[in-house]
């Protein structure tokens, strides 16, 4: 008998040799989710719902020692973990007063059912005309409660074993009496209605149970209704994680810990899944752990990253070139020993941009009060020997990067202007992108930005630099004004999509009026990253919703997207809205402070 951690809780894995089963299939009821083609992955990191993935494979006879010990290792390994303590217990919560104000407005609300309602949908959008019409609408109506509960309720997943079809899946839930009568028949008639047989009735640890024997490499299911939880398990073995949850309930009356620490902990093992969730293998995927907690008026979000390889380049002191970065600013961004994640960079490459440079800046201008009449002021700075030359020598090497649709007539005038000592590129509407040299403190700088900046020269504010001084192993620093970032990322995402011939964002969609609700209620963001070791990370935020700007702008096109729940940005035709549904309250937070740094709050 093996054992692993679950939370807090010892999970017993029993080890057994597998048998040859090339060429298995995806059964059908988490084909929608194991399938890497169709879900490359989703929200780097995110709230209630989440659903990860393996793909199909062919799995042998172990025959060498080192292979099976490595073959029981997987078995055991956890690819997703998720505990949530729902929404329900944060209604109340003395630190949840932003967020419950954001969650509660209108507009939330509405995209809030619209997403819970393309959820509910997803066989379909996986599995399209496999899917008949009758079918769909009556697995929708039977799934829709079902996200209810997953939100207003405790939960916890997760998913453990090779990343392939033969993965363990658990699903916790602590639900009222009077629900689970709802989930036992609305998962029955699921298992009927996906085909994977019907359900027997049985007894584990003396809690009423059910099971569902799928036959031709289907899916196991088994379900018990112990006490105040519902325990799911869905799998290819013995699922022993249901059987042992059952035990903790029946002794301790609990399965898992309970959450004094946090609202949400997530972990995933990005190492391990980047085939199934078709993530690109040159980058350098952690093993990350998430934990989410309300603290006073905002949100912390703590994040442990382990890498499989060194990805720290050398901790140089701060060289912030204050002569280029002007104030007033609405966002500053600072890194160093980021060279091992800029040495494989295709545009500094192409762009003759070398060697990579191990410090990054970036910040935007705004006025203050805000007014919103320039968004585009956006800056980028790095320091690179010989820049002006390579710049001037990157001019014949600009035109074959520019896509297609900028290879129209006048939008293709990439050039080096002698008397401005610029890379500028011409005939683009509203911004006019550009890359210069500049030099600070002796050291030979390139800046660009997508708008000319501001004619200032007030330094950044003393306060902002000194985040970084007092802290030898920080690689990474972020801060910004919520609500001025996310209007000029909101109004940079119209414009690229313009430029790339793509759907905007329209009024009657569920989300655009959802950011431009939040906008004016949104704080400060801080997030730092400091350097372990080499290989470990740790990341701290402080903010009111849990994202940044760009970050809130990507989710919302995500699940605006006509392809969600998979990854993907097109964005749906225009049409009516719908008027909002009732939808669970949770809790909430507050706005922020950029005198303190993440981790003092």
């Amino acid at each position: 008998m093996k054992q692993g951690r679950c939370a807090g809780v010892e999970f017993k894995v029993q080890s057994c040799a597998r048998k040859k089963a090339a060429n298995l299939i995806l059964f059908d009821l988490l084909n929608p989710w194991f399938s890497g083609n169709e879900w490359p992955v989703a929200m780097r990191y995110l709230t209630a719902i989440l659903v990860v993935t393996a793909m199909a494979c062919g799995v042998g006879c172990r025959k060498k020692a080192a292979e099976e010990n490595a073959g029981r290792r997987a078995e055991m390994e956890v690819l997703v973990r998720c505990h949530f303590v729902g929404t329900a217990s944060l209604a109340n919560n003395s630190n949840a007063a932003k967020l419950r104000e954001l969650w509660n407005l209108p507009e939330t609300r509405r995209f809030a059912e619209q997403t819970l309602h393309k959820l509910a949908h997803a066989p379909q959008t996986f599995y399209g005309e496999r899917v008949a019409p009758a079918q769909d609408e009556r697995g929708a109506a039977l799934l829709r409660p079902l996200l209810d509960d997953l939100l207003l309720n405790e939960s916890f997943l997760q998913v453990r074993g090779p990343a392939d079809q033969t993965a363990e899946w658990t699903l916790l839930v602590r639900l009222p009496a009077d629900r689970l009568p709802v989930w036992r028949a609305g998962l029955t008639e699921l298992m009927r209605l996906w085909g994977l047989g019907a359900a027997a009735t049985n007894t584990v640890e003396g809690f009423a149970a059910w099971e569902v024997k799928g036959t031709d490499a289907r899916a196991r299911v088994r379900c018990v209704e112990a006490g105040q939880w519902l325990v799911l398990g869905i799998g290819r073995n013995d699922l022993p994680e249901v059987g042992e949850a059952a035990r903790r309930i029946k002794g301790a009356g609990r399965p898992i810990r309970v959450a004094s620490d946090y609202w949400l902990q997530t972990e995933l093992n990005l190492p391990r899944l980047v085939a199934a969730l078709d993530l690109s293998p040159a980058i350098q995927w952690p093993h990350a752990e998430l934990s989410v907690i309300g603290k006073g008026e905002n949100l912390r979000s703590s994040v442990r990253m382990v890498f499989p390889e060194p990805v720290t380049g050398p901790l140089d002191p701060w060289n912030i070139p204050t002569n280029v970065i002007n104030d007033p600013l609405v966002s500053f961004t600072a890194a160093r020993g980021v060279s091992p994640w800029l040495r494989n960079c295709a545009l500094l490459q192409q762009l003759g941009l070398t060697p990579a440079p191990n410090d990054l800046f970036l910040w935007a201008q705004g006025r203050k009060p805000l007014q919103r009449d320039v968004p585009f002021q956006t800056f980028i700075a790095f320091p690179l020997k010989d820049a002006a030359s390579k710049l001037q020598r990157a001019e014949d090497r600009a035109a074959p990067l520019l896509g297609t649709n900028s290879q129209r007539p006048g939008l293709t005038q990439v050039s080096w202007l002698t008397n401005r000592h610029q890379l500028f590129w011409r005939g683009l509407p509203m911004i006019t992108p550009f890359l210069r040299p500049a030099e600070y403190q002796g050291t030979e700088l390139v800046v660009g930005g997508l708008f000319p900046p501001s004619p200032l020269t007030n330094p950044p504010p003393a306060e902002l630099l000194s985040q970084l001084s007092d802290q030898s192993k920080l690689v990474y620093y972020d801060w910004e004004i919520g609500e001025a970032r996310l209007f000029q990322w909101r109004v940079m995402a119209q414009l690229f999509a313009v430029l790339a011939d793509k759907p905007q964002f329209t009024t009657n969609t569920a989300g655009l009026p959802w950011l431009m609700a939040m906008e004016p209620k949104l704080g400060n963001t801080v997030t730092e990253i400091t350097a372990d070791s080499p290989k470990e990370w740790s990341l701290v935020r402080k903010s009111q919703i849990g994202f940044t700007g760009v970050e809130l702008v990507a989710l919302t096109r995500w699940l605006e997207s006509i392809h969600f729940p998979r990854l993907g940005f097109e964005l749906p035709p225009d049409r009516a809205l719908q008027p909002a549904s009732m939808v669970p309250p949770p809790a909430a937070n507050a706005p922020t402070s950029p005198s303190k740094k993440p981790s003092e709050q």
